[in-house]
């Protein structure tokens, strides 16, 4: 029975926010949007993903999105040497961030210094790539949604596609081309950095940050939309978010990759959890189970992307 209440009260809440919301957002926005330097921008905290920065560099570059805030979590490969580049080019803005579990720590420190620089960010992570299936680049997407304060884009998780040994010589979003057959109930946001997050203090900022909002003596806290247009205060999954026709865009999660590297994060320290639910391998193998389908969506920009690639080289 109290199953069914919290349903029932997370629907009406939620059928509430969907009622109201789109009018307090419509009185506010003329009043919140400003040029800045950049349109659309990543911020993302990494520990020793070298061999990987450059393809997830390249490929955003090529979706649209003109800067990247990277917060290094005490890594000891070569990733200064991939990046260097891309700093010299005014591309990447480096930030050491030597601290443990500090992944919240260093998205509040991006918000109180740089959300001037850029209108819109994600907090992404050097494992997911943005993949819009019809518009070219992510601005092009965004133009139904910039209404809103931010925008959820669900998940689709990738596996290991059966390999034990990543190939270092090919591309992550090549390889790995098995999938889920469903949205995961989760994502990460792009978030108009015209508008106060509610709160830096717990995990949901990573996957659904609020937002402030005033309207004159009245104060509200605004949920994120989902990529179908409603918004989720409780209910992340609301909406036919099953509904993979719909979908007009999807976050490639490379979740493990090969089971080499999969193995080999599984025995260290983790920049969110203290205590790795990597170890387990039992969430390894739920993991790995739901991958059921090809999935190359992402294909759309491969050749771009390896042309890209070949000029750097």
């Amino acid at each position: 029975m109290k199953r069914i209440l919290k349903k029932l009260y997370n629907f009406f809440v939620t059928c509430f926010y969907n009622l109201v919301f789109p009018f307090v957002l419509q009185l506010v926005n003329s009043n919140v949007f400003r040029t800045k330097k950049y349109t659309i921008s990543l911020c993302a905290i990494f520990k020793d993903e070298a061999p990987f920065l450059k393809e997830w560099i390249e490929f955003h570059k090529i979706v649209g999105v003109e800067h990247f805030y990277l917060y290094n979590n005490d890594s000891s490969d070569d990733f200064r040497e991939v990046i260097q580049p891309y700093i010299e080019l005014g591309i990447v803005t480096i930030i050491e961030w030597p601290y443990p579990q500090a992944q919240m720590k260093a998205y509040k420190h991006f918000y109180e210094n740089f959300r001037d620089e850029t209108s819109w960010v994600s907090f992404l992570d050097i494992d997911e790539f943005f993949c819009p299936k019809y518009a070219d680049t992510l601005e092009e997407w965004l133009e139904s949604y910039k209404k809103y304060p931010v925008v959820l884009i669900y998940w689709m998780m990738f596996g290991t596609s059966g390999k034990l040994q990543h190939d270092y010589d090919s591309l992550v979003i090549e390889q790995y081309n098995i999938s889920w057959d469903y949205l995961y109930h989760v994502g990460k946001c792009l978030i108009n950095t015209n508008y106060d997050i509610v709160s830096f203090d717990n995990a949901a900022v990573h996957h659904s940050p609020w937002v402030k909002v005033t309207l004159g003596p009245i104060n509200f806290k605004i949920p994120p939309v989902n990529q179908f247009g409603y918004f989720v205060p409780k209910d992340l999954f609301w909406g036919p978010t099953k509904e993979l026709e719909k979908s007009t865009i999807q976050i490639n999660h490379y979740w493990s990759k090969a089971w080499n590297i999969y193995d080999n994060k599984r025995k260290k320290s983790d920049v969110f959890f203290k205590e790795n639910p990597k170890k387990k391998l039992d969430y390894f193998y739920f993991h790995e189970r739901e991958n059921r389908t090809s999935n190359r969506m992402i294909y759309r920009f491969l050749m771009k992307l390896k042309l890209s690639l070949n000029e750097i080289d």
